[in-house]
């Protein structure tokens, strides 16, 4: 039985326009997609009731779409998935199958998860370094909080990068990324992600930002991106004893801005 490259979701469900997300890779009870942004990978109480993409599949795979039949899961379940505005690797795991080993292999820090962001330069540290502080979650305020007491323990390493006007992007990883980890660390850091609205009132990258000054006339200037630009590009590690690595594509916004930035620099 041959397993599909690509699963696909009506329009209505995910927004106007039908939805179809590629396989980054599958296994033998398991698969990879590169999830979008503002699209819930798995329940949480944080969104409300939105549709999300693990209740998604398994109501296909009760209608018997056959492309959903073919990736041979009899309960898909989430191994982990990045949040709804952040976009990245996303893993879905069988049930009775494969994912209790993903999920012990997240317990004991055996994979390492690799971000992508662009971050306002200005009053940003000028070396990266690592955030070790506790993170707790309010679910009445749906956010996360730094607390020493009723936070529990997380680590994320922060690494600069290129640096462009006014603009740098920066690599987190961690072992075990928490609800929001990167977006609460890097605002305790100084580094103010572009597009984040929770955490801090960061803005937009704008085509002002990629122009040399002077080269665009008033009234020109507009948003090049809708959204958060933190993506999860990688996860490695070994799971089961079989070591793997995982990557997702920048999404089309993300890696517009950045050949913009590169070009403008």
């Amino acid at each position: 039985m041959t397993k599909p490259l690509s699963i696909g979701f009506p329009s209505g469900l995910f927004g106007e326009e039908a939805l179809r997300l590629d396989i980054l890779q599958q296994g033998d009870g398991w698969f990879a997609i590169s999830k979008p942004v503002q699209i819930p990978f798995d329940d949480h109480p944080w969104q409300n009731g939105e549709t999300h993409l693990i209740g998604a599949i398994r109501s296909q795979l009760e209608m018997g779409k056959p492309e959903i039949v073919r990736l041979g899961l009899q309960e898909p379940a989430s191994a982990f998935g990045p949040e709804p505005e952040v976009s990245g690797v996303a893993v879905i795991a069988d049930r009775a199958r494969t994912l209790a080993a993903w999920r012990d292999a997240l317990g004991s820090f055996q994979l390492q998860f690799t971000y992508t962001l662009i971050a306002k330069n200005e009053d940003a540290p000028t070396e990266g370094g690592v955030c070790d502080l506790s993170i707790g979650m309010d679910d009445t305020r749906g956010r996360a909080f730094i607390s020493n007491h009723r936070g529990k323990q997380a680590e994320t390493d922060f690494i600069g990068g290129e640096v462009f006007n006014g603009w740098r992007q920066w690599t987190a990883k961690t072992r075990y990324p928490r609800r929001d980890q990167i977006r609460i660390h890097a605002h305790e850091c100084g580094i103010k992600i572009a597009g984040e609205l929770n955490y801090e009132r960061t803005g937009r990258i704008t085509l002002a930002d990629t122009v040399r000054r002077g080269r665009i006339n008033k009234g020109e200037d507009h948003p090049l991106h809708r959204c958060l630009l933190l993506h999860l590009q990688k996860v490695e590690g070994v799971v089961d004893g079989k070591p793997f690595e995982i990557e997702a594509p920048l999404p089309t916004d993300f890696a517009t801005v950045l050949k913009r930035l590169r070009k403008g620099a």
